[in-house]
């Protein structure tokens, strides 16, 4: 992880995992998240910031899915974070034992449980014992649910003013 470098993936500096609170240190990223910018209507977002914000998340999967690292598993907008010069770079990749271990299921039947599933492909959610790896079609798929997010400025899945659960009718 600390060999990894590019211009759109967070840099990664080390690890503290001593329980009870495992930590990382990465590169800090002012500017805040995708979904940061997405949801505050003060800042404007043309069409050619838009396709930089795109464009700069396939520079950065594309790296990372040619690296040892092969698959992000759990992008979403929360994790793609903007630097100071309004860079778009990919965070919360790798280290998927460390992932596994902090990322307690919770109540399965909270509004943050399944929200936070959203952005996983569905062949991905139909397996019962999944590990938290996913795949690069899965990341794929996670992208396409941004690009949505970034076109609309509205969360995953919006389709109007109807307001429902992220678990569904499943």
């Amino acid at each position: 992880m600390k060999d990894l470098h590019h211009d759109h993936l967070v840099k990664f500096y080390g690890a503290c995992i001593d329980p009870p609170d495992p930590c990382l240190l990465t590169e800090y990223c002012p500017k805040g998240s995708l979904q940061d910018i997405l949801e505050n209507e003060q800042i404007n977002l043309d069409w050619m910031f838009r396709y930089s914000l795109m464009h700069d998340i396939v520079k950065g999967m594309s790296f990372l899915h040619n690296s040892d690292i092969k698959v992000h598993g759990n992008l979403k907008s929360s994790n793609c974070v903007v630097d100071s010069r309004f860079v778009l770079k990919i965070a919360d990749f790798g280290l998927m034992a460390l992932r596994n271990q902090t990322g307690s299921c919770a109540d399965s039947d909270s509004y943050a449980y399944w929200k936070k599933l959203l952005w996983t492909a569905p062949e991905l959610l139909r397996i019962n014992h999944r590990h938290i790896e996913g795949t690069q079609k899965g990341d794929v798929y996670s992208f396409a649910i941004i690009v949505h997010e970034i076109v609309t400025r509205q969360g995953p899945f919006y389709m109007g003013e109807t307001s429902t659960s992220p678990k569904g009718n499943a």
